[in-house]
């Protein structure tokens, strides 16, 4: 199954977009009294003024993944982003379980890369929780965008089940989709840093966290960043954090917003993600430079 093709097309039947908001009740395990993020009619009317809405099907012809973005002005507060006064913003995107960590997303920014040049538009911004690895992964990883904008609490509370319980903070990341950087990472793929590389040429983890008996780390003091990049620490699996111990979790949030305010407003660009094992268990950081390439 894992072999299994998938074809990636714009949404064009109704039925299609309204496999959206079932696909979405899947990917945030809403229950039935929740609105899906995105409505069909939302979908459909975004789309005709102006919008992109990708769909992914498998070889039956049924949804597995979605992706919807709508034209925007840049945010003044976003130093990545500074330039244009135009970007596509990438609003929602979505892979049903069953489909994920098979290079369905992957697929759908790189249809949404094309998309986006063959209309005009240099930058795509996105908001992403930063907690979530595997989202650092794709979006600073594999695509190469970067990061220098954070936004506290950004959606307020949330109630889908993967949001529950912690403030809404979020990543607005640039992705500049012409730019060699993003050209390199996806013609050549990426390259995860090495933490024992980074480590033996100085650099520094800010907030390093602590090894506990049971398994997790918590995080450490936030120290003044310098140097020619740092890394900020993150837990490995925040999901699996959040139900084993909703307060570690919420210090973690509260420990990323402190680190990483620190490192944007000292002119660090997140860059990377580096995942590890460390005193026996598993840990991410992100990687921010004083300057990209």
């Amino acid at each position: 199954m894992a072999d299994t093709p998938f074809s990636i097309a714009p949404l064009e039947r109704i039925e299609d977009f309204l496999a959206c908001e079932r696909l979405q009740q899947a990917v945030w395990h809403l229950g039935d009294e929740h609105i899906p993020k995105a409505t069909a009619s939302m979908l459909i009317a975004s789309q005709r003024y102006g919008g992109m809405v990708l769909g992914a099907f498998d070889p039956e012809g049924r949804l597995i993944g979605f992706l919807f973005g709508l034209p925007g002005t840049v945010p003044p507060d976003n130093p990545a982003a500074a330039g244009p006064r135009w970007q596509l913003c990438s609003r929602i995107m979505g892979v049903h379980p069953d489909w994920q960590g098979r290079g369905v997303g992957y697929r759908l920014k790189l249809a949404q890369r094309e998309w986006a040049l063959a209309h005009g538009y240099e930058l795509v911004t996105w908001t992403y929780d930063p907690l979530e690895v595997a989202n650092g992964t794709l979006n600073l990883g594999k695509l190469g965008a970067i990061c220098r904008c954070y936004l506290r609490d950004f959606y307020g509370p949330m109630a889908d089940g993967l949001n529950v319980g912690l403030p809404s903070d979020r990543f607005e990341v640039a992705w500049w989709v012409g730019s060699e950087r993003v050209w390199q990472r996806i013609e050549n793929g990426w390259r995860p840093p090495r933490l024992e590389d980074l480590l033996d040429a100085g650099v520094v983890v800010i907030n390093p966290g602590r090894a506990r008996a049971d398994g997790w780390a918590e995080p450490g003091p936030v120290r003044p960043p310098e140097g020619e990049a740092v890394l900020v620490e993150i837990p490995a699996h925040i999901q699996a954090l959040k139900r084993a111990d909703p307060g570690l979790a919420l210090a973690w949030r509260l420990n990323l917003r402190e680190a990483s305010e620190a490192a944007f407003a000292a002119g660090y660009t997140a860059c990377d993600v580096v995942r590890a094992t460390v005193e026996g268990i598993p840990r991410a950081y992100y990687l921010c430079a004083a300057q990209t390439e």
